[in-house]
């Protein structure tokens, strides 16, 4: 019985041979699957389920090629880093290259050291880890080369995949105090240039100032979404095209249309729907004041309340979700004394209250020349339910977002008018990336509910299935089968 079944499965990954999913959201980066994909609606832990496998934690998406998966991996107790290949046909692991970092960058409390999703020529596997750098591995798991770097120095994690871009895998390090894009040489892994890029994408201005968000390769340019805005570079030498100037925080990656690249250009800080009433000094005092002194210490102050700005669609209890007092202590302690006092909590209160609002948006650029395009270049701004790290999916004319809370919405390509917006039923916070095969749109929710989706006119919910554990990775839908990276494994579904 076992033959035949190992017989059934090798014949439809035959049949899916010329399919893959070689990087971060697929082919070219663009989250749209084979329409010939055949992967099952409804699924689940005793559903459809090919195989499971146990990994250690990671937040990377799957690399699919040939009969491999290949997924990174961390464990933090120990400052390991893997990679890990494992057979399509039955989930074992095949290979893992394993290395121990001197020091593991620092990662934001949702995140792990290993948020990379490699990417592959069908040559090599290319990989990158903010702890150590780029290297390459062939199909065996053999090192090619290694491109060493410094740990990240990003106060969140580095974030950001390998792409492939011509001769070059290029990486960007997004970050203070000296944002670079790398391009290494891909059959040798020698230097090929290093850019410094501007502290923020149009030069200037406040906000943040860190980006995560992996590069595009898009008509023969990289294109980057950073702090305040776009940037494209030449895939020569990285040096910067154009440019579009926008209030974003950069951290989802920008996705490419035929003529235009779309941006989920948001800022948390900026969002009215992130505004919430700050808790009045007293009640902060009543509640948390340990000492009696009448002031709120550092240690005294809650990491799960006294908000000062709150993501939408973001249950309370995600770690490190939302702002609060304690997260921006430094701000409020003026005098540096240790304590917030009744002064000090109320200057912070006012000016936090009256914190400038820009207009984040989903937006569509449309870039026409050189330089600073921002007066030109946007055709169309969505400014309703912008994802914060998600990116946007254009599929058949249409522009999808998804948004914390589960709220999908589907924007005309060309206009920018909204065709329709709802709940998918699968509440809590995404990080994942909407993809799309076979006619169908697939999301993940970071409770574990992947969701399918029709691909036509309207909202329509196939089915909410759920792992009953975090996803933080994106799903790749791959010939017959979907592949997930929950917080510790990797599954395989398809149908019998």
């Amino acid at each position: 019985m076992r033959s035949c079944l190992w017989l059934l499965v090798s014949v439809a990954l035959a049949a899916d041979k010329q399919a893959a999913w070689p990087q971060f959201r697929g082919p070219g980066g663009s989250g749209v699957g084979e329409p010939s994909a055949s992967f099952p609606t409804e699924f689940g832990p005793t559903k459809a389920l090919r195989w499971k496998t146990d990994l250690p934690v990671g937040h990377g998406s799957p690399c699919v090629w040939g009969d491999l998966v290949v997924v990174t991996v961390a464990d933090a107790a120990k400052k390991t880093l893997e990679v890990i290949a494992v057979d399509r046909r039955d989930g074992k692991v095949r290979w893992r290259h394993s290395r121990t970092a001197p020091e593991l960058e620092k990662v934001h409390m949702t995140s792990s050291a290993a948020t990379s999703t490699p990417a592959t020529d069908g040559d090599r596997v290319y990989v990158y880890f903010g702890s150590l750098g780029l290297m390459a591995l062939d199909f065996d798991g053999k090192p090619a080369w290694e491109y060493p770097m410094e740990v990240s120095k990003s106060p969140f994690g580095s974030g950001a995949s390998p792409v492939i871009a011509g001769d070059f895998v290029v990486v960007t390090r997004d970050y203070p105090p000296k944002p670079v894009m790398v391009a290494v040489n891909r059959k040798d892994g020698k230097p090929a240039w290093t850019v410094d890029l501007e502290t923020r994408a149009g030069g200037g201005g406040g906000g943040p100032r860190t980006s995560h968000a992996t590069p595009l390769v898009w008509h023969s340019q990289i294109v980057l979404h950073r702090p305040g805005g776009v940037s494209a570079h030449r895939i020569a030498d990285g040096q910067r095209v154009w440019w579009v100037q926008s209030p974003s925080g950069g951290t989802a990656s920008v996705t490419g249309g035929t003529d235009a690249v779309f941006v989920p250009a948001y800022n948390a800080v900026a969002d009215p729907g992130a505004m919430v009433e700050l808790t009045p000094f007293a009640t902060a005092i009543s509640k948390y004041d340990r000492d009696g002194n009448g002031k709120l210490g550092k240690d005294e102050a809650p990491e799960g309340d006294l908000f000062i700005r709150k993501r939408p669609g973001v249950p309370d209890n995600v770690p490190g979700a939302h702002f609060t007092v304690k997260m921006f202590f430094g701000m409020f302690d003026q005098n540096r004394d240790g304590f917030i006092d009744a002064g000090e909590y109320q200057t912070l209160s006012e000016r936090v209250t009256k914190l400038p609002l820009a207009k984040p948006g989903v937006l569509a650029v449309r870039p026409e020349g050189e330089g600073d395009l921002t007066a030109t270049a946007i055709a169309w701004r969505e400014e309703r339910n912008v994802p914060e790290v998600p990116m946007a999916l254009a599929y058949a004319g249409r522009v999808y977002t998804v948004v914390s809370g589960g709220i999908l919405s589907a924007m005309d390509e060309k206009s920018g008018k909204l065709l329709f917006r709802g709940r998918v039923n699968a509440p809590g916070a995404y990080y994942a990336s909407p993809v799309t095969a076979g006619g169908r749109i697939v999301v993940a929710s970071a409770e574990g509910v992947v969701t399918v989706l029709g691909g036509g006119d309207t909202l329509e919910v196939l089915a909410n299935n759920d792992l009953g554990e975090p996803v933080y990775g994106t799903p790749a839908p791959v010939g017959s089968a979907l592949y997930v990276r929950s917080k510790n494994h990797l599954w395989a579904f398809a149908a019998k």
